[in-house]
Formats: structure tokens, sequence, C-alpha cells
């Protein structure tokens, strides 16, 4: 009974679950890449695992783009992880500031390919 009050407790306080809304502006112009508006759903996994389904939002609707499964550093309050594509491995680093995440997602070169600004709802 304790302990079910702990995790519940622990899980409530948890900032990072939830529906997640803001932009996605390219970096690397000119390319495939467009700026979009976005809305990350975030669910925890395991502790400290989180699963981001990535949508953008064309005329209105949902678009889903990717599952991206992340790791967060309590310590430094980043989320990251990495996408699998067509064009190759990138990564993608959130940081976690109050009810925002602001980070960029980067090619498996290094090149900086996009920077994220979402508000959570």
């Amino acid at each position: 009974m304790i302990v079910a009050a702990i995790l519940l407790a622990t899980a409530a306080a948890d900032p990072i679950p939830g529906t997640w809304e803001g932009t996605s502006l390219c970096q690397v112009k000119p390319s495939p890449c467009h700026d979009e508006h976005v809305i990350y759903r975030v669910t925890q996994t395991a502790f400290g695992r989180y699963k981001l389904d990535a949508y953008k939002v064309v005329n209105g609707k949902e678009i889903f783009m990717a599952a991206i499964d992340l790791t967060f550093d309590s310590g430094r309050s980043v989320l990251q992880g990495t996408i699998m594509g067509n064009r190759g491995s990138s990564r993608v680093w959130l940081t976690l500031k109050s009810n925002r995440l602001s980070g960029r997602l980067t090619l498996g070169d290094g090149t900086l390919y996009r920077l994220i600004e979402v508000t959570k709802r």
C-alpha cells in the first residue's frame, strides 16, 4: 500500500509525460526540411525512459512523423534519443525548463538540422 502511494505520487509529480506543442524550425536551407508546427505526445515507458510520438500539423490535421525513445538525465534536465531514418541516425536533445522543452535535432554528421521549442498543454 505504501509502495503504491509512493509510485502514484512520483508519477503525478513527473513533468515530462503529456502533450507538448510548438515549433520545429529547419536550420538547413535549401533542403527537404520545412518549418513545422508540432505536437509531441510523451509517455513514460520505465523509470527515466519515455516514448515521444511526434506529429506535424498540416491544414489543421496531425500527421504522424516518428516515435522516439528518450532517456532523461535528471542532473542536466535533458531528454535525449536517437532516430533511425533513411538519412541515417539523428540525435534529439530536449532541455526541460518548467513547462517548456527546448532543443535540437542533429544529423549523424553533427549538422544542426532543427531547433525545437514546445510548451506543455
